[in-house]
């Protein structure tokens, strides 16, 4: 477009003096020479766009999060040519909703997947199809909506990937035929569960440092090597992923990377605490975003639909709560260096899955996070603690053995069960939220402020704190 500009103007130049002296004739052409650049970015075409995310990954278990036990050598790389988004929310805890979030820019509750394993509805428009709108092919490989669910529009659809099949990027990017941009969706699978018991841990569970929220047991920390050991598995493929992008695409590929929620243990999966809804991202934009930079400000997951829009050229739905308004606002400015704040606060929301039925919804800002729990009078229940055949359930079972002669340990296995309508947390103290401060009255005007944010946000949504599935009763009490 630039060239074009360029081209016409000295044309014109042309007409209005006649002939023009031949030394400055090609003194006025030799710009194109002296500054090559100009010719960068000459090109009408958006940039291609490959977006991974791993399922069930934890906020800090990578290693450009600080990590220094877990290797992913594949991340680490791709961090060192990124920006760092450090506060990145999801909507939900579990994968549907989170998922569902993210394709339509809309909070669960308004886009319709708000209990685990159901769908976005089929009036709502997704991602792909604002993609394809704006000349992209839109590819998925690996699972980014949840199960089987072909709605959401893309050109190409394989929802198969592992370890065993790591080289289908590779594969499909090598026979690619299309020359319109790309949108590359690829979903790795890993860590969830199951952590396979065919790899055996690489990492000594004796060594290991647990989070605070976690009762020590040889159990808990035997899972905590498995999970370690598949979050390896997951960068390996996020690395064949790579290798493919960096072989079959241009150097100008924007690659975005990040999680759809925690992982499958305790206050992480299906809570509203910040092990379970917060997710890392890392985004590698060649020539546009701070290589190394860290940014602190609070995103949401209904606001990447919006910034991929931006970044493609288009114009992205207004952030509102009225007909064809989004709940998500686009951090292009942010990635742009334009500004370096984005949101005052995030909301979280959880409904139901299997062997769980519990409605919370959540407002974290910078530094305080409310929860409401909408029913305290039921038990919180998911599956490690519920399902006999979870894969997580014998570090579960090693807890409520430990609480028969550990008080400690048989408060919190309560108190896990019976939670209180309201939480508060002060994340800059207590970034493991174990300090609920919504009875300590020298936090009572937060705790007012944080109920009153989130109420409002409640009733202009629309949400109707509806209770999905059946109240679930303790299968391992603790007297």
């Amino acid at each position: 477009m630039i060239i074009r500009s360029f081209m016409t103007t000295f044309t014109l130049m042309k007409k209005a003096i006649g002939s023009i002296n031949h030394v400055k004739n090609l003194f006025i052409l030799s710009i194109f020479t002296v500054f090559p650049s100009v010719l960068t970015f000459a090109s009408d075409t958006p940039p291609n766009i490959v977006f991974i995310i791993a399922d069930d990954l934890g906020p800090n278990d990578t290693s450009f999060m600080g990590n220094q036990e877990v290797r992913t050598p594949a991340l680490e790389g791709l961090a060192a040519k990124s920006t760092v988004l450090e506060q990145v929310y999801v909507t939900s805890p579990s994968c549907a909703p989170s998922r569902g979030s993210l394709l339509s820019g809309l909070m669960p509750y308004r886009n319709g997947a708000e209990p685990n394993h159901t769908y976005v509805r089929d009036d709502v428009k997704q991602l792909p199809v604002y993609m394809k709108e704006l000349g992209y092919e839109t590819v998925c490989i690996g699972k980014i909506t949840h199960g089987k669910d072909a709605r959401a529009g893309f050109d190409h659809d394989d929802k198969q990937i592992s370890l065993e099949s790591i080289g289908k990027v590779a594969d499909f990017l090598k026979n690619r035929k299309s020359d319109k941009p790309l949108l590359l969706m690829v979903g790795v699978r890993d860590p969830h569960v199951p952590w396979p018991e065919e790899y055996f841990p690489h990492y000594d569970p004796d060594t290991l440092d647990l989070p605070n929220q976690l009762v020590d047991t040889p159990d808990t920390r035997l899972e905590f090597a498995q999970y370690y050991t598949d979050v390896e598995i997951m960068d390996k493929q996020i690395g064949a992923t790579l290798d493919a992008v960096e072989k079959h695409l241009d150097g100008e590929t924007i690659i975005f990377f990040t999680s759809d929620h925690g992982a499958q243990l305790p206050y992480g999966k299906w809570n509203n605490y910040d092990y379970s809804l917060q997710a890392p991202m890392l985004v590698s934009w060649p020539g546009t975003v701070t290589v190394g930079e860290r940014h602190s400000t609070l995103i949401s997951f209904v606001d990447i639909l919006p910034t991929m829009i931006e970044i493609a050229g288009g114009e992205a739905p207004k952030s509102g709560y009225g007909e064809g308004e989004i709940d998500g606002r686009s951090f292009l400015p942010l990635l742009k260096g334009k500004t370096d704040h984005h949101r005052n606060y995030v909301f979280g929301t959880n409904s139901s899955a299997a062997h769980h039925t519990y409605p919370t919804r959540s407002v974290r800002t910078d530094r305080f996070r409310y929860i409401l729990n909408i029913f305290p009078e039921l038990n919180f229940t998911v599956q490690t603690d519920h399902n006999p055949k979870a894969e997580s359930h014998n570090l579960w079972v090693s807890w409520v053995e430990a609480a028969k002669t550990d008080p400690l340990v048989a408060h919190k296995v309560k108190a896990y069960h019976q939670r209180p309508k309201e939480e508060l947390y002060d994340l800059q103290r207590d970034p493991y939220e174990q300090f609920n401060l919504a009875n300590d009255p020298v936090y009572s005007e937060k705790l007012h402020e944080m109920r009153k944010l989130l109420q409002n946000w409640i009733e202009k949504s629309g949400d109707t704190l509806e209770m999905h599935g059946k109240p679930m009763q303790v299968l391992l009490p603790v007297e």
